[in-house]
């Protein structure tokens, strides 16, 4: 081969590299071009307001969760395959009954179909299952509620009892001696902790217990519709002066009673307008007197003020987000408001976008 014929080939071949070279750089540079404009995830939920334009939005929903992968999974393609290949039957909610915030903000849901009790902490992205295991697992898992110092009551319907668990889970009081509770559906400390008021539904009654030593102190209320009465009461929640109030199921009401259960008001009667209702299933109140009350029949949470005014409503019948197949429990934590969507085997996650006081 001639010298000037050789020189004539390494020309060519450098230069190859030096094309193959700039395309690489040139690829390179437009990935992280394309990296660095990319958008953010949008939010699947903006639109989800309510009340609904062209009111002023004061609550948005922020998130919904079915189980494990809602949770734990970082990512949709992550979350659609743990969704499609289950690890064990608590992966998934089968049929959550009520909802409750612990002392470190993580969701505490009662799977009244799996006998469990479910964990969703969403900041560290991790679920756990409670109350499986043991010499007292749970059977009907139904009503909640949460100390200030971490310790979970839970209203068992199938045992007949409330069960107390620490916060990993040991079982450290049992409430409910045989013949004591018929059908406990929810259970509610008192403000000063000393005693667990339960809910026991078929026998149309509040019963109170000591909280130290698991004793039967007294109960209240009887079977009919008058004042302090009650027709299958199902759930309990205390406002912040102390007051205690009862969703009294069949008849379509809330009842309310000071410190030394005596009977104060009522609000609500049945009918499908708002400020009434048809089959209420769950109250919460707020650190501001706000009052939460869930209807399993009209399929909304309607929220009234300290006064019993109705502010707004969140929610109707149906399957699409910010929607309830069976409206069943609801906490509420500072701003963010959890809504158990019982037939939809689902948790909503609300929030308040604007100050309460607004």
């Amino acid at each position: 081969m001639n010298t000037g014929r050789r020189l004539s080939m390494i020309g060519i071949a450098l230069l190859t590299v030096v094309v193959l070279a700039l395309g690489a750089l040139d690829s390179t540079v437009a990935k992280k071009k394309k990296k660095s404009d990319a958008k953010p995830e949008e939010d699947p939920y903006a639109e989800y307001v309510w009340p609904p334009p062209p009111d002023k939005a004061r609550i948005k929903l922020e998130r919904v969760i079915m189980g494990r992968a809602d949770v734990e999974a970082r990512s949709k393609f992550r979350r659609k395959l743990m969704g499609m290949s289950p690890q064990n039957p608590y992966d998934s909610l089968k049929k959550p009954f009520a909802v409750a915030f612990d002392t470190e903000g993580r969701i505490l849901v009662t799977d009244s179909s799996n006998g469990s009790l479910h964990r969703f902490d969403l900041e560290n992205r991790v679920m756990d299952v409670l109350g499986t295991h043991g010499m007292m697992r749970l059977k009907l898992p139904l009503g909640l509620d949460v100390s200030p110092e971490g310790t979970i009551y839970v209203a068992d319907g199938g045992l007949g009892k409330v069960v107390a668990f620490d916060p990993e889970g040991k079982l450290v009081s049992v409430y409910g001696q045989r013949g004591e509770l018929e059908n406990p559906t929810d259970a509610a400390l008192s403000p000063d902790g000393s005693a667990l008021f339960v809910a026991d539904s078929k026998a149309h009654r509040i019963a109170i217990f000591d909280v130290d030593s698991g004793a039967l102190r007294s109960f209240f209320g009887r079977r009919g519709g008058g004042d302090g009465e009650f027709n299958f009461p199902t759930s309990l929640a205390f406002d912040p002066e102390g007051n205690l109030y009862v969703v009294d199921q069949i008849n379509a009401r809330i009842q309310i009673f000071d410190g030394e259960n005596e009977y104060v008001d009522e609000f609500g009667k049945r009918g499908v307008d708002f400020s009434n209702f048809v089959r209420p299933k769950d109250v919460a109140v707020d650190e501001v007197g706000f009052i939460y009350v869930t209807d399993h029949a009209l399929n909304n949470v309607q929220i009234f003020d300290a006064d019993l005014s109705l502010l707004t409503f969140v929610g109707e019948g149906g399957f699409a987000p910010g929607r309830f197949y069976g409206a069943s429990g609801v906490a509420v934590q500072g701003d963010r408001l959890a809504v158990v969507d019982q037939l939809g085997r689902r948790i909503q996650l609300f929030r308040f976008i604007v100050p309460k006081d607004e």
